[in-house]
């Protein structure tokens, strides 16, 4: 069975099976590419162990434990194969063994023979070693920085480019994320000392979130770059992620701190009422809701769909200000609380058609602003108003239409409407 491709490990199952875990998200499945479809494992005299995979856009090359190198070598297994194998084996312990196209899993009474992907028609790999130092910080500051940041990245687009990436920026003593869609807008921000490099870093932001799951603990993540990929190093594993070629848009120059009405109130019970509305929600147009604020510290909340019903939320919070009617996409709007995390939510509205700003009760450190929409009468009816919700009441395009025409940005040359 030996030859160029030839390698032979005894392997831990549990061990061995976080490290692929890890690196089978980062193969591309739906490649037409048989190699995207594969981890590498190049296994040493040393007894050291790599993982490797990509999907051309995302790498990662990660050091596996629990295993035991009795033949050095390089082979490429085929993701879904041989993850469900790992998976699936009841056995503790067992042998890999790979040459001449073939693979042989041998796990005592159990023995599964399967094709292999020939090393040579794997991708290289980006390798960091002439990147440049941009800052360190704590993996899970980095996950929760990176998770906040990217709450109003849209899906991928092809233009303009920056509505489905999360822009890493540092600067002195500060690295902040940012992401945005020309409807809504997240920020977050984290101290980093020391910065080694001011940098902006423009990334998909599909990659991004993916990442913000593996970075959790008190590990130390190095962020590097060059030209053309940003690297996420930790003890035992490396992520490269390939840059996007163009310009985020000035989003500073919008950020302003006009305050109408505020309302703080706690972010859980918000959410669970967001929820209940969004059962009726979900069914308008524009996945409408109404927010009634009153100073004597009530907040109503309205879905009204017609053919559907309505859903009405009545809680008690601290409200500052005006009286305020006030329309939002409901989920919009959950997502910047959901990437809030716990605690209190302080909400600052400018005007019924102004951003209104969401930010973190005690501090500035996270920023998510949006855009309301306009509401029209029959939007601010619910269960207590005498209204035969059964039928709408104007056509369901004008209703639409009305609902959408505060999204409608103009000609703004950086497609950001706040």
């Amino acid at each position: 069975m030996k030859g160029n491709d030839y390698v032979k490990l005894e392997l831990e199952r549990s061990e061995f099976l976080k490290a692929w875990q890890i690196a089978e998200k980062y193969t591309g499945n739906k490649s037409t590419m048989d190699s995207l479809e594969g981890v590498r494992i190049t296994a040493r005299e040393d007894n050291t162990v790599t993982l490797e995979a990509t999907d051309l856009k995302t790498s990662v090359k990660c050091t596996a434990k629990g295993v035991n190198v009795l033949e050095p070598g390089v082979a490429v297994l085929k993701a879904s194969t041989f993850g469900d194998m790992l998976k699936k084996t009841s056995a503790q312990t067992f042998t890999l063994e790979t040459g001449d196209s073939r693979g042989l899993l041998n796990a005592g009474k159990s023995k599964s023979r399967f094709p292999v992907i020939p090393p040579e028609t794997f991708p290289n790999i980006p390798e960091s070693g002439g990147a440049e130092d941009i800052c360190t910080l704590q993996a899970s500051d980095l996950g929760r920085l990176i998770n906040e940041g990217s709450a109003a990245a849209s899906a991928p687009s092809d233009f303009p480019k920056y509505l489905g990436t999360c822009l890493l920026r540092t600067s002195d003593n500060i690295i902040m994320a940012v992401s945005t869609d020309g409807k809504r807008l997240a920020r977050s921000k984290r101290s980093c000392d020391p910065v080694q490099k001011k940098e902006d870093l423009l990334l998909p932001s599909a990659a991004t979130k993916d990442l913000a799951k593996i970075f959790t603990g008190d590990n130390n993540v190095k962020i590097r770059a060059d030209g053309s990929t940003v690297w996420f190093c930790l003890e035992d594993s490396e992520f490269s992620v390939r840059r996007v070629e163009a310009s985020f848009p000035n989003f500073e120059r919008i950020l302003n701190n006009d305050c109408k009405t505020s309302l703080k109130i706690s972010r859980d019970e918000l959410i669970q009422a967001l929820d209940r509305i969004d059962i009726i929600a979900k069914n308008t147009p524009a996945h409408l809701m109404a927010m009634l604020l009153s100073p004597d510290g009530e907040l109503r909340i309205i879905a009204r769909a017609p053919e559907f019903g309505t859903a009405t939320e009545t809680l008690e919070a601290h409200i500052e200000g005006e009286n305020l009617q006030i329309g939002f996409n409901a989920a919009y709007f959950s997502d910047g609380l959901k990437a809030l995390g716990a605690g209190d939510v302080l909400i600052e509205f400018s005007s019924e058609e102004g951003q209104t700003r969401m930010l973190r009760a005690e501090g500035d450190d996270y920023l998510y602003m949006l855009m309301p929409i306009r509401l029209t009468p029959q939007d601010l009816l619910s269960d207590d108003d005498p209204a035969d919700f059964s039928a709408p009441n104007q056509p369901e395009d004008d209703q639409a239409q009305a609902q959408e025409e505060s999204y409608e940005s103009g000609d703004d040359s950086e497609g950001a409407p706040f």
